[in-house]
């Protein structure tokens, strides 16, 4: 019996579902059900029953879970007495693929330097997902464009991106363009959603438009001359060739923010790091 199936066995347990474990310890759905299989297999019982309210410890489960929560401890305590000082703490941070490669770095390299015991995690996905995780207590913030329409989430600092256009090849008049457009695949891409409000207000119409899913390829389209983007211009590589113009006023710049789950308490170390990005990029808002 291996000593990190008691663990997985342990969190299914108290958890009650096998994706908030999941979730939790970082692993695949797949990769929980399997070894609670193999657990099951050794010991040559059943742990758990799976139902429309959720996945119930079985008797045999619990005298189980009885044991788990005895040897883990001692494992723990032993572990305390005789490794390293393990972190102290870990603090859950998530952005959109561009926001993670504007700003992050920066923050993250500050944060470290300053609780360097303190391990960091950065979640990159949609905004909704990261709304919903945040939601649901799985990050201690997130940066988000646009309005906040849950009352569980409140704002807490926020800062203006500045925004270029960028092509490979020279345009003449960027409220008549008759290059294609690159775009993130996510039609909720706040980035995306900023380049349509200008392309509107231009009354421009792109002849072709692609959509990628990362960074690294709309930037490498970019370079390719398969069209022009809207970017951070913190994010353009350096010792580049790319040609950049500017939106104007009204579209050279967008809010980001960053919210927190209003109903949790901020910690010391989430509070470290809020202090380090308004004091680097950010405005507070209370």
């Amino acid at each position: 019996m291996e000593i990190n199936d008691l663990r997985i066995f342990q969190v299914v347990a108290y958890e009650k579902s096998i994706s908030k474990a999941a979730s939790k310890l970082g692993y695949a759905q797949s990769n929980i059900t399997m070894r609670i299989k193999v657990l099951e297999h050794k010991l040559n019982t059943t742990l758990f029953t799976r139902n429309n309210k959720g996945t119930i410890i079985t008797l045999q489960g619990e005298k189980l879970l009885k044991y788990a929560d005895k040897i883990l401890k001692l494992i723990d305590e032993v572990n305390e007495e005789f490794l390293p000082a393990k972190i102290e703490s870990k603090l859950k941070i998530g952005a959109t693929q561009t926001i993670s490669a504007s700003i992050l770095p920066k923050l993250f390299t500050l944060f470290y330097e300053e609780n360097p015991t303190t391990s960091l995690v950065l979640k990159t996905e949609k905004q909704e997902v990261l709304l919903d995780m945040l939601i649901n207590s799985e990050l201690d913030g997130a940066f988000i464009f646009g309005e906040n329409t849950s009352s569980k989430v409140k704002e807490v600092f926020s800062f203006k991106e500045e925004f270029v256009l960028v092509s490979s090849i020279r345009i003449n008049d960027t409220s008549n363009l008759s290059t294609p457009i690159i775009v993130n695949s996510d039609t909720n891409c706040p980035y995306r959603k900023h380049l349509e409000k200008w392309l509107i207000y231009n009354n421009s119409k792109p002849t072709t438009i692609f959509e990628f899913d990362t960074l690294e390829s709309i930037l490498s389209g970019i370079a390719e001359c398969l069209g022009i983007s809207l970017l951070p211009k913190s994010i353009l590589p350096k010792n580049n060739n790319f040609f950049v113009y500017d939106l104007g006023d009204e579209f050279n710049k967008l809010t980001i923010k960053f919210v927190v789950n209003k109903d949790i308490q901020i910690n010391s170390f989430l509070k470290s790091f809020i202090n380090i990005a308004t004091r680097c990029i950010g405005n507070s808002i209370d």
